[in-house]
């Protein structure tokens, strides 16, 4: 199965303190990494990426740099992420649209050939790994939920959904959500899981942008 992809590339990077989307990583900007690896993948047909106010230009160019078969266009982002990814969305022309976090470097493209291939003939398909924490539900600084880990799982992108049931879903409510199943789940369509990795990180402080670094050295060395 053939799908376009959309990078949201959007965000404030309030927590990392400057727009981490830039920052070195190995020699390249950070998004650079993300868009090499859907560049190379082939049920990737072609790649819309989602810009801050700001950086339109910026993006452009290193999109036509680091994704130059299949870059199709910058659009402008939006105040929240759901409004982001309909901005993406609605460029994009493939029933199924794979969507990913510029801020997830370190995605594989063995990985996203998962994700498109677990959508087909589903509403969608989300990457997520099991967590190992044990988690609690707190209310007013007090334990009020034991929730069983066994059932419990860390998302990820990307995430592959049926580009008009996501519409379909956003126009129903104004409320954003969190990931692109939840926002499916609005309407009912209840997406598969397909195996993540825990070197999927997302970049949001310093100290994930270290960890990242070690990572790809560490890929590089093998």
């Amino acid at each position: 199965m053939k799908c376009d992809a959309v990078i949201v590339a959007g965000g404030s990077s309030a927590r990392f303190g400057e727009n981490k989307l830039a920052a070195d990583l190995c020699g390249r900007p950070l998004l650079a990494w993300a868009l090499a690896a859907f560049e190379a993948a082939p049920s990737v047909d072609t790649i819309v990426l989602v810009a801050g106010a700001g950086c339109e230009a910026w993006a452009e160019n290193l999109a036509k740099v680091w994704a130059p078969t299949k870059f199709r266009a910058v659009v402008p982002g939006g105040a929240r992420r759901r409004e982001s990814v309909e901005a993406g969305l609605r460029a994009c022309r493939s029933r199924y649209v794979a969507i990913h976090d510029g801020a997830r470097p370190l995605i594989a493209v063995t990985t996203i050939e998962l994700a498109i291939a677990g959508a087909a003939g589903k509403p969608g398909a989300i990457v997520a790994i099991p967590i190992t924490d044990t988690v609690k539900e707190v209310a007013n600084g007090a334990i009020v939920g034991h929730p069983d880990r066994s059932r419990l799982f860390a998302a990820q992108t990307p995430q592959v959904v049926l580009r008009q049931a996501w519409l379909d879903a956003a126009a129903a409510s104004d409320n954003d959500e969190t990931d692109d199943a939840a926002m499916l789940a609005r309407l009912g369509l209840e997406c598969v899981v397909v195996e993540g990795s825990v070197e999927n990180i997302k970049i949001t402080r310093p100290m994930d942008l270290e960890m990242a670094r070690m990572i790809l050295e560490r890929r590089m060395a093998e």
